[in-house]
């Protein structure tokens, strides 16, 4: 009994060691400046009063960033950090090339688990979309010209929940319904 609790004991310490260790190495300033960030792009966003000038300026901001560190990742600045990593990015709707580079280095990522690949889908699509061909994961919506809110062209859409499935995404029906309630709550703030 005595040595099952001991091997009980030191197996715990070494996994919160490792965890510890993994808290350390996180680059909290980096991290944070992230997050600030974040929370400036979203407040703009849930307010409904979007400033390209913000969007310039994060995607700048981002472009260092990736030069100095590469996609940063989970390890480098936490998930949370690294999810807005992804976010800032995604709305660099203004620089489509900056977009491609950061997509390679983010599909890179995913395959060490240091992104996550449903963020990878939405910027694949957000790049097709933005250069003008059909999207392959059905994440981006927009407005028509006559006002009808919906999905952008979607390639072989016969597939489209396999694909979604693959990449961690839910069914394209219950993303289309979100979507659609998201859409009516920001059209009531206006």
């Amino acid at each position: 009994m005595t040595l099952v609790l001991v091997d009980l004991v030191r197996n715990t310490k070494n996994v919160m060691g490792n965890k510890m260790e993994q808290i350390e190495n996180i680059n909290q300033p980096l991290q944070q400046e992230i997050l600030a960030m974040v929370e400036v792009d979203q407040n703009m966003r849930e307010t409904n009063q979007c400033d390209p000038e913000i969007d310039r300026q994060n995607a700048l901001r981002m472009k260092e960033i990736i030069t100095e560190f590469g996609w940063p990742g989970k390890s480098l600045v936490g998930a949370e950090a690294a999810y807005g990593a992804w976010l800032l990015i995604q709305h660099a709707d203004h620089d489509i090339d900056f977009q491609k580079q950061a997509l390679e280095l983010l599909k890179e990522a995913t395959t060490k688990g240091e992104a996550e690949k449903k963020n990878e889908a939405y910027l694949t699509d957000r790049i097709l979309v933005n250069s003008g061909r059909p999207q392959i994961f059905g994440t981006q919506f927009y407005t028509d010209d006559q006002g009808n809110f919906g999905p952008r062209p979607i390639e072989n859409i016969e597939e489209l929940n396999k694909r979604r499935e693959e990449v961690g995404l839910g069914k394209f029906s219950d993303y289309e319904q979100e979507m659609q309630e998201l859409e009516k709550k920001l059209q009531e703030k206006k």
